[in-house]
């Protein structure tokens, strides 16, 4: 009976208020006569103090069985109310006191958000009437607001070069076709995927376009027919209309990808701040680098295809300040790279380049994962506390990205204790992020749900 006890205070979400009950109960043994019946779990409630359940939340407990056969099948149960209360509500308490006193019909519209998705209703979709008109890896970083300057400056300074002629006439082609993909994705009647990122260089365009097709390409994702919005082929001139489009497509879609790269800007930031907020799911990709000689060889095939007119000696010259920044003054033999003092060694180079490409992705892996609180934030309407999705590979962003639209994610319940209180984790199992947390803080607690919902 001890451990019926202890299940049904984590089904209600709070200690036994009438404990000087629970020995009344100790020499029952519930499971003698053929289980626990809807009637003699009510009793068993009231005896220790808590309120009766409805038929329609019994059944919903226990899949429509009869009878708790088993401290197992109670705690399955229990398991998955729990994880359902976390996902809706962020509160164990709160939705036990609400979804037990529902009736069948209520019951079923409270859990409707988290109910899964048939693959059909994506796959049976209708192509777009607006096609978008493809820019290729190499010409996307024409979208770009740096290029423009770099580009009438070079013309203006040598205006009989047909190189920067042609260069002119691309940069106005591909912004022409930037702007039809623009005024397509306004017009699309749904928007699944926001992909979060910040281009500023070549290759960044290069290689976050290559993830969008690689991720989209995807086994699992190509058949949903997903419709998403790709930074890599959409132009908008005036700042304020890109915001007020990006401020939609925000609203609009399921989820938001974040691509991590080197950098990484305000506008990207907020973009992920906003979704939480909203209280949609954020799958942050950070590349996993695999091995120097992949990334040398990568690195050299971009190089020729992107900055066919720079030299690898100045191209590293550019990329070593934004893997490691603080190059030029911890280390004699960069510094003497970067002033010009040192002739630069390329290969010794693009090994360092790879440690401190890899060094600042794995940073930023775990302080989404580990250490940032902001990396859990509030849903506005809500106040649920939802949490940031990290994945290291494209195959892993697709599995939980179909996972997100099926309504499909699968997590696991971990207890943690945090200054001798018990906080509650709910992980998703494919990134093995937080994805809710419910406090031990029981000031906290209180606190929180007296004033957070409160109308100012």
């Amino acid at each position: 009976m001890e451990k019926i006890i202890s299940l049904i205070e984590k089904l209600a979400g709070q200690r036994v208020p009438f404990p000087q009950y629970k020995a009344k109960l100790e020499a029952h043994d519930p499971f003698s006569h053929g289980g626990i019946g809807y009637n003699q779990l009510n009793e068993l409630l009231l005896t220790l103090g808590y309120d009766r359940v409805t038929l329609a939340f019994f059944n919903y407990l226990l899949n429509e069985e009869p009878k708790v056969k088993s401290c197992e099948v109670l705690a399955d149960g229990i398991n998955k109310f729990r994880t359902h209360a976390m996902l809706l509500y962020g509160n164990i308490k709160f939705a036990f006191k609400h979804l037990s006193s529902y009736d069948k019909c209520t019951l079923e519209k409270a859990l409707q958000p988290i109910q899964p998705i048939s693959s059909d209703k994506f796959k049976n979709r209708a192509d777009p009437i607006h096609k978008i008109n493809p820019i290729s890896a190499e010409e996307a970083y024409y979208l770009g607001y740096m290029i423009k300057e770099e580009i009438e400056n070079k013309f203006e300074s040598d205006p009989h070069n047909p190189i920067w002629e042609e260069k002119r006439r691309k940069l106005q082609e591909v912004r022409r076709r930037g702007r039809e993909n623009h005024d397509a994705y306004l017009t699309y009647d749904h928007m699944d995927v926001y992909i979060a990122t910040s281009m500023r260089e070549r290759h960044e365009f290069f290689m976050v376009g290559g993830f969008i097709r690689e991720l989209f390409g995807h086994d699992l994702i190509r058949p949903l027919k997903l419709r998403w919005f790709d930074p890599t082929q959409a132009y908008c001139e005036d700042r304020f209309d890109k915001g007020l489009v990006e401020g939609l497509m925000l609203k609009r879609s399921k989820c938001t990808i974040y691509h991590i790269q080197e950098t990484d800007t305000l506008g990207k930031d907020c973009e992920l701040a906003a979704t939480l907020a909203q209280g949609k799911p954020v799958v942050a990709y950070v590349p996993k680098l695999v091995d120097p000689d992949t990334f040398k060889t990568g690195a050299m095939l971009l190089a020729k295809r992107l900055y066919p007119d720079t030299s690898i000696e100045d191209l590293i010259h550019h990329l070593l300040p934004r893997y490691y920044p603080s190059g030029a003054w911890e280390d004699d033999q960069v510094g003497g790279w970067l002033s010009g003092s040192q002739t630069i060694d390329i290969n010794q180079a693009w090994d360092l380049l790879y440690k401190k490409a890899q060094e600042l992705y794995e940073i930023r892996a775990r302080t989404l994962c580990e250490s940032h609180p902001l990396a859990l934030q509030v849903n506005l309407s809500t106040g649920v506390a939802n949490g940031v999705l990290v994945v290291r590979t494209v195959n892993d962003c697709a599995r939980l990205l179909e996972k997100i639209i099926l309504n499909a994610m699968e997590f696991e319940i971990e207890e943690t204790k945090i200054d001798d209180r018990v906080t509650l984790l709910l992980r998703e199992n494919i990134s093995g992020c937080v994805f809710r947390i419910v406090t031990g803080d029981e000031l906290l607690t209180n606190t929180f749900w007296n004033f957070y919902l409160e109308e100012s």
